[in-house]
């Protein structure tokens, strides 16, 4: 069986575990899971149960809660309610009426039952039911079940065939919970621990379930605080979103924030340690907390000697906290900080926050300290807040600056005047959104707006009221309405002109965003701010692209010219941007670029730039041609929270992108619409279009024709009402002209081809290639196959002058000629040297086609011509099975099946299950 993605089905950083259940599913047997309460236990299995049911197996589920334990036979009954009509009528009399009486569906009649009855009943039961289809028995919380269910269970299962019974149980730690089922697994048995999830999984789960926000710093902190559980940091996370708040400070450099307390917990944490804990042990507990972590030595500097001591002691004995590596206090459970934490007194929490202020040596430590020890506004503690957020920020510990200017903003006296208190507050906006945090964004730009009192202040909120409203058709008119707010020559009206000319370019008004960016550049250039026109610069290199001037590489020149004579550097997401969103598709220097880019964006802490950096590493490895580099980037975004900015439309494209080409069709296909839908209700034209490309190359992939031209049209409507010229170097005109050529529409294959004309006109060379490509496609549609062979061939020997895939294509479209021209031998070998390129590109839907082409030769049909699926299906429909079975046996629909026999029977040459089995006999 394929490898299974866990993350498919939400169970993040469980693949092992569900490959161990994928395994069993195949191959027969059992496995038992184990895990802590709030591991995920009931989630595997739940998902265990659904791969079951897809390869159409029975699936049997017992879900016994503690209350269960002392009802006998409880287990039993729900796995009998499950049981079709008329199973139970096949048992033998005796054993029917003792597993009547058993479940209290009969009353009993002298003497009792034997008591063998019941468990023969229950292997009777599960022997029949494997006879009709495979089996999955799935027990969860095994600890509950009671003793009479599982004696029942475990002499029934001993004796039924393991290749048609799969047991999959889930239990707690517990050495002696249902040992003797556990004893009586079928073989192979599987033994899976859950341990608890790494950070990337914790952070990958909090995204799904709660947002985008979760970069890997916050994610960190939560995984830390929940040791690991994945229930148990749902539940953190929710309290913290709930009230921003009541907590504060990032997780960094291995400083743990103050969590809030899920309800479920706060009353048991907060018992423990008020009744195990002295007064004095609370109090040197209490500096732990509130300083995330110190060392004994520390604590020495601070604490009399005596007390210290005893507090540690009383600590240790408690379980509460204990003395670790490198002589650091930790506490046993990280959320026991936060029950220390919340229980001390406000005015005692002050204390020990003065104290640390005093005594701490790392500045950003002894600021954000001195914060948390004032009640009243004070300028000292605000600028060295101030001074630690920088620190923070050199350190690429973003949020934490975040957080630091907030708490600065809040210090700083405004009862004179509010200008200080309003910059800290929008310098922590800006600084949120640089890490992705738009909530903390949100929320901190809501309390620094009622300080904005002059027309440049009121306009600096309005924009970045923009940058935060997620969505082009609300964000336009808010920085419109900055723009008029904003006194003339103030240095926001270049930062606002640099909004507007980005949204009115993702809207397709092309004449007006050459004019807006020019001003734009001029106003940057008035206002000293060589970060906007260094940031202008590069909308325009996208301006220059999209609108085919043919300046996009002389606007390239120029930033870098701008930043060698300036004393501002291009940040990490900015080069990346400049010198590899637009680059050639065989520029070697791109993808390292983007690499590197992403490894200083990381470091830098700046999550909010990740996106554009990942949504440019996919296309440059889409256009080079490497697939299977493409999904690992894909796969790894997730990981390190890359789509925690933006409008989403970026992972919406870079997973189209991904899937389209790797033949994952029905998902990119779903994708491809959810964004064109997306996008045409907001009338965003420049998104639209990508859309639109990727779901034609979609449907041009899956052979789909009719299909195609739907969308593909609607592009050549966008590109001629909009006057685009190249799409991030995507050629979807080829597969325009694909698919008008495969239904007559010749029209529109020149349409195709002087569009590709226009783009190879405007810098991109290989859109020459390719229009001559359709063109002889076209020549040879209208009768002169000897032009088209001549040109095809041309094409075919040019070295370096396509793209991998493009030039796979090339092969494909000679060998179509070469067949229309009924030169067989060399169209054979034409297609089928154009299969081996697109299956070492892993395109594997090309790869198809091209083999498809090549068996309507009628040249020598054999089973090489099969693909892998093609080849399984031909194999066991070959030994007789029906295509039912056959789409069990490989996790596949029935209609797939078909599909795939269908191409067997035409490749091979066979009109029956007969013949088949006779060809493919060795």
């Amino acid at each position: 069986m394929d490898q299974v993605s866990a993350t498919a089905y939400g169970l993040f950083g469980r693949d092992d575990a569900l490959q161990a259940v994928s395994d069993l599913l195949e191959h027969g047997g059992s496995a038992a899971v184990t895990g802590e309460p709030g591991f995920g236990k009931s989630s595997l299995l739940k998902v265990a149960g659904q791969l079951a049911q897809r390869r159409g197996r029975r699936v049997l589920a017992i879900s016994p809660t503690q209350f269960d334990r002392g009802l006998p036979f409880a287990g039993l009954a729900e796995l009998v309610n499950q049981c079709p009509d008329g199973v139970l009528d096949q048992l033998p009399g005796p054993q029917q009426r003792a597993l009547a009486i058993s479940l209290q569906r009969a009353e009993p009649e002298g003497r009792d039952a034997d008591a063998l009855a019941v468990p023969l009943a229950v292997r009777g039961l599960l022997a029949r039911l494997c006879e009709i289809s495979p089996v999955t028995l799935v027990i969860d919380d095994l600890q509950w079940l009671d003793q009479a269910s599982e004696g029942s269970l475990a002499f029934a299962v001993r004796a039924v065939d393991p290749e048609r019974l799969g047991v999959l149980v889930g239990m707690r730690p517990d050495p002696d919970a249902g040992a003797a089922l556990l004893q009586s697994l079928p073989e192979p048995r599987r033994d899976v621990r859950l341990q608890p999830l790494e950070d990337w999984a914790i952070g990958q789960l909090l995204r799904e379930r709660l947002g985008r926000r979760w970069t890997p710093p916050m994610a960190a902190g939560v995984a830390r605080a929940s040791g690991g559980n994945p229930f148990l940091a749902l539940m953190i996370a929710l309290a913290m979103q709930s009230d921003v708040s009541k907590w504060r400070w990032s997780a960094q450099q291995g400083q743990d924030p103050i969590f809030p307390l899920p309800p479920s917990l706060s009353g048991l944490l907060s018992e423990k340690v008020s009744l195990l804990l002295s007064a004095a042990a609370r109090e040197v507990l209490l500096l732990v907390s509130a300083a995330g972590r110190l060392t004994v030595s520390q604590l020495q500097r601070i604490v009399e000697e005596g007390m210290l001591r005893s507090a540690l002691e009383a600590a240790d004995d408690a379980d509460i906290a204990r003395i670790g590596a490198g002589s650091v206090v930790g506490f046993t459970h990280p959320l026991l900080a936060s029950a220390i934490y919340d229980a001390a007194a406000p005015a005692d929490r002050r204390r020990a926050h003065r104290v640390l202020a005093d005594k701490l040596e790392d500045p950003v430590e002894r600021a954000r300290h001195r914060s948390k020890s004032i009640i009243a506004p004070d300028e000292m503690v605000a600028t060295e807040l101030e001074r630690a957020a920088e620190i923070s920020r050199s350190r690429g510990a973003q949020q934490l600056a975040g957080e630091l200017l907030e708490g600065a903003a809040v210090a700083t006296p405004s009862d004179l005047d509010t200008t200080s208190s309003f910059n800290r507050w929008t310098r922590a906006v800006d600084t949120y959104l640089g890490a992705g945090d738009a909530l903390a964004a949100r929320t901190a730009l809501e309390k620094g707006s009622a300080l904005a009192e002059t027309p440049e202040q009121r306009a600096q909120v309005l924009l970045r009221e923009s940058r935060l409203a997620g969505d082009v058709v609300v964000s336009r008119p808010k920085a419109e309405q900055a723009f008029r707010t904003a006194p003339v020559g103030s240095p926001v009206r270049a930062e606002i002109l640099l909004d507007l000319t980005e949204y009115h370019r993702m809207e397709g008004h092309g004449r007006l965003v050459l004019r807006l960016i020019e001003l734009t550049i001029r106003a940057a250039v008035e206002a000293n701010r060589p970060d906007v026109q260094l940031a202008a610069l590069n909308v325009r290199q996208s301006i220059h692209w999209l609108w085919g001037t043919g300046e996009g590489r002389r606007t390239l020149a120029e930033i870098d010219r701008l930043v060698a004579e300036s004393a501002i550097e291009l940040s990490a997401a900015e080069r990346a941007y400049a010198h590899s969103f637009y680059a050639d598709w065989n520029d070697e220097a791109a993808e390292g670029v983007v690499r590197e880019g992403i490894e200083r964006t990381v470091e830098s802490g700046r999550y909010g730039d990740l996106s554009s950096l990942y949504i440019t590493l996919v296309l440059v490895l889409i256009r080079a041609s490497k697939v299977p580099a493409a999904a690992a980037a894909l796969d790894e975004a997730g990981r390190v929270s890359a789509w925690v900015s933006g409008f989403g439309l970026q992972e919406y494209m870079a997973r189209v992108l991904v899937t389209g080409h790797s033949g994952e069709l029905e998902t990119a296909r779903e994708l491809a619409q959810k964004g064109v839908e997306r996008t045409g209700a907001t009338g965003v034209p420049y998104w639209q279009a990508g859309f639109l490309a990727q779901l034609g190359f979609v449907e041009v992939s899956a052979r789909n024709w009719q299909a195609a031209l739907v969308p593909l049209r609607e592009l050549a409507g966008i590109f001629a009402r909009y006057e685009f010229v190249d799409l991030e170097q995507l050629l979807w005109q080829v597969d325009y002209a694909d698919a008008a050529l495969q239904v007559g529409a010749l029209d529109e294959v020149d349409t195709a081809v002087k569009l590709l004309r226009r783009q190879g006109a405007a810098g991109r060379p290989e859109a020459t290639v390719a229009a001559d490509r359709c063109q002889s496609l076209l020549t040879a549609a209208r009768g002169d196959i000897d032009t088209a062979l001549v040109e095809l061939r041309r094409l075919a020997d040019l070295s370096g002058a396509e793209s991998p895939f493009e030039a796979a294509r090339t092969k494909l479209a000679l060998g179509q000629v070469y067949r229309r021209a009924g030169q067989k031998g060399l169209a054979n070998e034409t297609l089928t040297a154009a299969a081996k390129a697109f299956d070492d590109l892993n395109i594997p839907r090309w790869a198809e086609r091209a083999r498809d082409d090549a068996d309507r030769i009628g040249l020598h049909p054999s089973t090489s011509m099969l693909t892998a699926t093609e080849r399984r299906v031909a194999e066991l429909v070959a030994a007789g099975r029906s295509n039912q079975e056959v789409a069990a046996e490989l996790f596949l629909s029935v209609k797939t099946v078909e599909a795939n026999l269908t191409r067997v029977y035409r490749k091979l040459a066979v009109r029956s299950r007969t013949e088949l089995a006779n060809k493919l006999k060795p």
